[in-house]
């Protein structure tokens, strides 16, 4: 099934928040296969006859470094899900900015802390976690996996960690829920039909969701570059499973994202829940004050991974500043450019209280389906271990600024 220009750049809205990393391997786990290469003959293609189909592979990845994936994922993806997943918007500056914030701070080891074994036990918003990298949401997951959503969840429970869905899911919202017994939230692009908003909130109340992400900065769709360029070509076939089911709400009005988005809209997600609401994509003081005076549960540090406005501030620039005027109100969460256990270390210790991955989660599910998402994830807990072990941290809790300083020549 192909589409057309203006399907797709409406479709683009998916990739939310990212982050992750890693060199060692995950240790206590099974051996784990090479990295796989495309899908046989006979699955459809994803785009021309020279482009690949999207992946079947259901197996584990050998991980040395988390930025390997991202090439390696390129090999067996089809051109558009790829560029849907590496690009981000205009000149991609945010995006490289994000990588290059999380480097101005280094790390200031207690080499004779008298710790061993770090607890790396995290609870957030009432689930008791195996570490502080949650999966962030990203849309159409069928364009990395045939698995789709389904593969991803599970991946992200066997890794002991927490599953955000998108409301723009290849699946439907029930389905992604039924995948798996670990803990999941509910992210929400707020339609322009409020009657669809209330029904894909009531669904995912009703479908054992505990909290709901609202997620502000997609109003609009930006210039998402890399895409454009290959727009017209053939497409890998994909859908949003999360359709109105009601009577009355025009199926078209429902796909687009309300545009004069405010508070009341943030307001109406836990008024018609009663769930704890965590507003995400906010980056500046004033804007994250407002979502503790309105009630928010807990904020999400985020740029969209660099895929909606460019030249703004990378997430880990922005920190401490939100760290101090939250002061230990709520929850933060954190995401952006995170490929090391050392990022998310130095996140933590600038006040975050956990980290979500997008980009390389979505890597690990072309390369490996359920078992590749959960290598990343059970990746990165190994090297933030490792990080925690030689810096000289007992727990998470124990990560503070004390352990961070700004990079002299920053």
């Amino acid at each position: 099934m192909s589409f057309n220009r203006r399907d797709l750049v409406l479709s683009g809205t998916g990739i939310g928040m990212i982050a992750a990393t890693g060199p060692v391997m995950a240790q206590n786990a099974p051996a784990a296969s090479p990295m796989p290469q495309a899908a046989p003959p006979g699955v459809p293609r994803g785009a021309s006859g020279t482009d690949h189909p999207v992946p079947t592979a259901e197996r584990r990845v050998n991980i040395v470094t988390l930025r390997d994936l991202e090439a390696e994922a390129e090999k067996v993806l089809p051109a558009y899900s790829f560029a849907y997943a590496a690009g981000g918007a205009g000149d991609e500056w945010t995006m490289r900015e994000n990588e290059a914030a999380i480097d101005r701070w280094v790390i200031e080891p207690n080499f004779l802390s008298g710790h061993a074994s770090p607890d790396l036990t995290t609870i957030l918003f009432g689930s008791k976690i195996g570490l502080p990298v949650i999966t962030a949401p990203v849309a159409l997951h069928a364009l990395f996996n045939t698995a789709a959503e389904a593969a991803t969840v599970k991946g992200t429970d066997a890794a002991g960690s927490i599953y955000v869905s998108s409301s723009e899911s290849s699946l439907t919202l029930e389905d992604v829920a039924a995948a798996s017994q670990g803990p999941k939230w509910f992210q929400i692009y707020f339609p322009s039909d409020r009657g669809y908003a209330r029904e894909l909130l009531q669904r995912a109340k009703a479908a054992g969701y505990k909290l709901i992400v609202i997620t502000v900065d997609v109003t609009v769709t930006s210039n998402r570059e890399r895409v454009m360029r290959i727009l017209g070509q053939p497409t890998p076939d994909f859908h949003s499973g999360n359709k109105p089911t009601a009577p009355g709400i025009d199926p078209l009005m429902a796909a687009v994202h309300k545009r004069d988005l405010s508070w009341d809209d943030v307001a109406f997600c836990g008024t018609e829940t009663g769930l704890p609401v965590v507003v995400k994509s906010i980056i500046s003081v004033p804007n994250v004050v407002q979502a503790i005076e309105h009630g928010c549960a807990g904020v999400w540090i985020s740029n969209h991974g660099g895929r909606q406005l460019d030249n703004t501030a990378a997430p880990m620039t922005a920190l401490p500043r939100i760290a101090d005027a939250v002061n230990g109100r709520v929850p933060i969460i954190v995401d952006g450019g995170f490929r090391r256990g050392q990022d998310v270390f130095r996140a933590l210790a600038l006040g975050a209280d956990a980290v979500a991955l997008g980009r390389p989660i979505m890597y690990g599910l072309s390369l490996g389906g359920a078992a590749g998402v959960q290598s990343v994830l059970q990746h990165m807990k190994a090297e933030l271990q490792m990080v925690m072990q030689l810096a000289g941290a007992k727990s998470i809790k124990d990560i503070n600024r004390q352990f961070v300083a700004p990079h002299p020549l920053a």
